[in-house]
């Protein structure tokens, strides 16, 4: 029977504890990750315009911790939203949730860009219409002047050479 040395088995331990403990380790930095990631979608309810994870109110600090919480105890991001939404209202949410009359807030800006670019189009369209049946006549007219104008001058030039 081949002997094993003493350092093949410390490696094979420490190895068998690094593979252990590793997914704890991701577990730690991943909850932060969530816990940050929740914390942007709910804004904080004393501060003006600031979500929870921008915020440095002690609420923001609370509500941070409870999402925390609950993160691990093993409830969803959407689980989290929802207990923040019954106690504190539609409010608390850092985006309005695309349902009800919020739809408008969604599709305004869309259409808001679209009928903008029409207005424009037709403006530029009947600008350019105007200009092409309005400068027709301004030039015929123009022509003519033109024209008599050089004819009396080209008299006036016999005129003289005579």
């Amino acid at each position: 029977m081949p002997k094993i040395k003493n350092s093949n088995i410390t490696a094979a331990i420490f190895t068998l504890l690094f593979l252990i403990l590793l997914p704890g380790i991701s577990t730690a930095e991943s909850l932060d990750d969530r816990v940050n990631e929740v914390a942007h979608l709910l804004m904080c309810p004393v501060c003006q315009g600031q979500s929870v994870a921008e915020s440095n109110s002690n609420l923001a600090q609370d509500m941070r911790q409870v999402i925390r919480k609950q993160l691990e105890e093993g409830k969803s991001k959407e689980e989290v939203i929802a207990y923040f939404v019954n106690r504190y209202g539609e409010t608390i949410l850092a985006s309005p949730p695309p349902k009800g009359v919020n739809w408008i807030l969604w599709l305004l800006p869309g259409l808001a860009i679209i009928c903008g670019g029409l207005v424009i189009g037709i403006y530029l369209y009947k600008s350019q219409q105007g200009r092409s049946s309005g400068d027709s006549g301004k030039r015929a007219d123009n022509r003519a002047a033109d024209s008599d104008y050089v004819l009396k001058i080209d008299e006036e030039l016999k005129k003289r050479e005579s």
